[in-house]
Parts: structure tokens; C-alpha cells; sequence
């Protein structure tokens, strides 16, 4: 049961992490030559949260902080390129999460997985905000739906 509720919790914050920093706007994204960069970090925060959410899993630290700054520095990279219909909250969203990202590595760092584990589970709401927003939740993520 542990291990269920484990693997939802990953699968809503890579879903929610994934819209939050492609960004949304539904036909906008053909006009938005931003999105290919948002889209990479994207990715590259998929990696790094499917690897903390492992590495937690098995109650253990080990790489969750080199992730977790992983995860701070791609959303760092991306806030500058939010569609200006959407920069402003997700703005707000994206300096939230870097913060959180930051308490998770700090907490890895200091070897407590509990507080680590704690960290990445009060990221969920923050990345939910502009994945509730979004209208094409997943499929920015996929390369099948590029141009």
C-alpha cells in the first residue's frame, strides 16, 4: 500500500511538474519560441524527480541532493521564459518550487530522508497550481507532439 500510494504521488508531481514548466496556452504554442527550451528542462526535471522518488523509496539519500539542485537549476533556467500570459503566477509558482527543491538537497545533504522525503512531497502542491491551469497537461511533454 506504501508503495502505491509512493508511485501516485511520483506520477502527479511529474505530471504537474511537467505543465508547470512547459507552460500552457492551449493554440499559443506555435507562437511561443520558448517552449523548446521549457520543454528540455522539462524533461530534465522528469529525470531528477523519477530519481529522487526512487532513491526515497528505498529510504535512502543517496544522489537526491545532486538531483534536487538538478531540479532548482532547471526551474531557475526556464523563469525568464513563461508565456506573458501566465508570468506572473507562474513566476511565483516556479521561486516557490526552486525553494522547496533547495530544502529537499539540504535535507539529503544532512542524510535525513524523512525531512528529504517531507520536502518533495510539499512540492506537489506548488507544481499542481499551473498544472490545474493547463488545458494540455501532458502533452507538452511528449516529442510526438512537437512540430
Amino acid at each position: 500500500m506504501r508503495y502505491l500510494r509512493f508511485m501516485a504521488l511520483g506520477s502527479v508531481i511529474l505530471g504537474v511538474v511537467m505543465a508547470g514548466i512547459a507552460g500552457c496556452g492551449g493554440g499559443s504554442e506555435q507562437s511561443d519560441n520558448k517552449l523548446p527550451v521549457r520543454r528540455a528542462k522539462m524533461r530534465e526535471i522528469k529525470l531528477s524527480t523519477d530519481r529522487i522518488m526512487v532513491a526515497l523509496k528505498n529510504e535512502t539519500v543517496d544522489g537526491v541532493a545532486d538531483d534536487a539542485e538538478k531540479i532548482q537549476d532547471a526551474l531557475k533556467a526556464v523563469i525568464d521564459l513563461y508565456p506573458p500570459e501566465h508570468e506572473e503566477k507562474y513566476t511565483i509558482y516556479n521561486q516557490a518550487s526552486q525553494t522547496l527543491a533547495l530544502g529537499i538537497a539540504s535535507a539529503a545533504k544532512g542524510g535525513n530522508v524523512k525531512e528529504a522525503n517531507k520536502k518533495f512531497r510539499a512540492m506537489v502542491p506548488y507544481c499542481g497550481k499551473c498544472h490545474e491551469d493547463c488545458a494540455f497537461m501532458l502533452a507538452p511533454a511528449f516529442p510526438e507532439y512537437e512540430e
